[in-house]
């Protein structure tokens, strides 16, 4: 199945604007000015538009995996984390960057990173709460937002160590308790 495949599945045939997107889509003003070889750095990425994502997404899975690791090494996450990120579609090919973070302590805990798409204009946060795919967003931004990402990681790895399960942190989050 191809990712187009994959997302028109995910989206149920629903139209475009059903996510908030502006009709007609986002104006790409970056495309242009992409280079094939040119070196991604946390800094181009905070500059791109939503489609810019998804352009550069399209150019394959090295394209795809260079964005990834480009926000795993500004989250500058510590040995709690195990990380994984999406290549192949996976986990619904939705997301340009879509990364996983499990907690090494509590295995059922389980955070998504995503980038902004053709579906979302937004960076989210995604705390899943149990293995049937229900999950809660507790962090939208504009802009990817490292620090803001790594305070919360912090935050959810202190609730962890307090004894908290995925539930307890996802509602703790949404609500801004526990600073």
């Amino acid at each position: 199945m191809s990712v187009i495949q994959s997302k028109e599945i995910i989206r149920r045939g629903k139209p475009a604007g059903y996510y908030g997107r502006l009709q007609g889509g986002y104006i790409c003003s970056h495309y242009g000015e992409m280079i094939r070889d040119e070196t991604l750095t946390l800094a181009r990425l905070q500059q791109f538009l939503p489609c810019d994502y998804e352009t550069y997404c399209s150019r394959g899975e090295e394209y795809r995996h260079r964005l990834s690791c480009v926000v795993l090494h500004a989250l500058m996450l510590s040995d709690i984390w195990r990380t994984g990120c999406e290549s192949r579609g996976e986990w619904g090919g939705v997301f340009p960057v879509h990364l996983r973070l499990t907690h090494r302590e509590c295995k059922q805990l389980t955070i998504d990173i995503l980038s902004p798409s053709d579906e979302s204009p937004f960076w989210h946060g995604l705390i899943w709460l149990n293995p049937d795919h229900t999950g809660l967003y507790f962090w939208n931004s504009e802009h990817l937002a490292t620090d803001i990402i790594g305070e919360q990681l912090h935050r959810i790895d202190g609730m962890v160590r307090a004894g908290h399960g995925p539930g307890d942190i996802a509602g703790i989050l949404r609500n801004g308790g526990i600073k």
